[in-house]
């Protein structure tokens, strides 16, 4: 019961701050590099590296290599994970169920 009320918090914790809230919003539908990123939110890179591992760490957002074989870099391509990010009614109704005790009856 803990473990999932204290993921659901940290979540919660995560899409409260507006950077990481553009940053999903912002890769919900298009791969976005972290240049990308930096040039749209115009934040520093160490700031939006803090944020992209907070987002990763907590399974919000997925990412791929690609090796720039011309620029001989590597780059990274952020994508959203939109099924860790719906907080639905059922998760809300199995915590409550955790807390209460397994006998309750989901409400309809």
């Amino acid at each position: 019961m803990e473990e999932i009320i204290g993921r659901t918090v940290e979540v919660l914790k995560a899409l409260a701050n507006p950077v990481r809230l553009s940053i999903l919003a912002l890769c919900l539908k298009h791969e976005r590099s972290s240049r990308e990123l930096r040039e749209i939110l115009g934040i520093s890179k160490p700031l939006l590296i803090a944020h992209l591992r907070r987002l990763v760490a907590l399974g919000l957002l997925e990412y791929r290599v690609d090796f720039d074989e011309r620029r001989m870099i590597v780059k990274k391509y952020y994508r959203t994970r939109i099924k860790e990010i719906c907080v639905d009614r059922g998760l809300l109704e199995e915590i409550a169920r955790e807390i209460a005790g397994v006998g309750e009856e989901p409400s309809p």
